[in-house]
């Protein structure tokens, strides 16, 4: 339930810094909710906490899931046509100076960039 905690806690920030309707934006991407691997990224758990903290802020409110329906590949082809700065920034959970490259994440991350035809810059 970690991405229901932090839209919570974001929902909540956002409330007391404005009181105009308003979005909030997660992150989350089909492959994350694939088979189930991380239920609180699929669009289903998505709208509901759309519907819920819609309904909890008045309708002031509504979370935003844009990568939902989108794998980590077409992710990654979107970043690089908007001219991402991928060399900052990376997924690895192991922490450090720079990504381990060997977790499954970092994996994962490879494969979307050489689906893209071109190497993971952070590695």
């Amino acid at each position: 339930f970690r991405n229901g905690l932090m839209l919570s806690v974001v929902a909540s920030l956002a409330t007391s810094i404005s009181t105009e309707p308003t979005q909030i934006c997660i992150g989350a991407h089909a492959d994350d909710a694939a088979g189930n691997a991380y239920a609180d990224c699929s669009e289903e758990f998505i709208a509901a906490m759309d519907k819920a903290i819609n309904i909890g802020t008045y309708d002031k409110l509504h979370v935003v899931a844009p990568f939902a329906g989108s794998n980590k590949a077409e992710v990654v082809r979107q970043g690089l046509a908007l001219k991402v700065p991928y060399e900052l920034t990376w997924s690895c959970y192991e922490g450090g100076e720079k990504p381990c490259g060997t977790c499954a994440t970092c994996i994962d991350r490879a494969r979307a960039f050489a689906a893209n035809g071109i190497k993971d810059p952070a590695l």
